[in-house]
């Protein structure tokens, strides 16, 4: 047999450990990945908003008050 180690209880618990492990690392990476994206987006609609308050605060204290 090529796997006997497998047919033993302490054998089979390595790949089954394997196999967890593997996934977790990449649900945990695929969090990360979302909370990267999440946060350059609120990011960025951050610093448009924040660009259109400095443009209208420009307007209002040169009298261009938009209508």
């Amino acid at each position: 047999m090529r796997f006997r180690f497998l047919t033993s209880q302490s054998g089979a618990v390595y790949p089954l450990s394997l196999v967890f492990f593997l996934s977790a690392l990449s649900l945990l990476s695929h969090m990360v990945l979302l909370y990267a994206i999440e946060y350059q987006t609120y990011d960025s609609l951050e610093n448009v908003h924040r660009n259109a308050t400095i443009q209208l605060l420009m307007e209002i204290g040169q009298n261009k008050i938009p209508e």
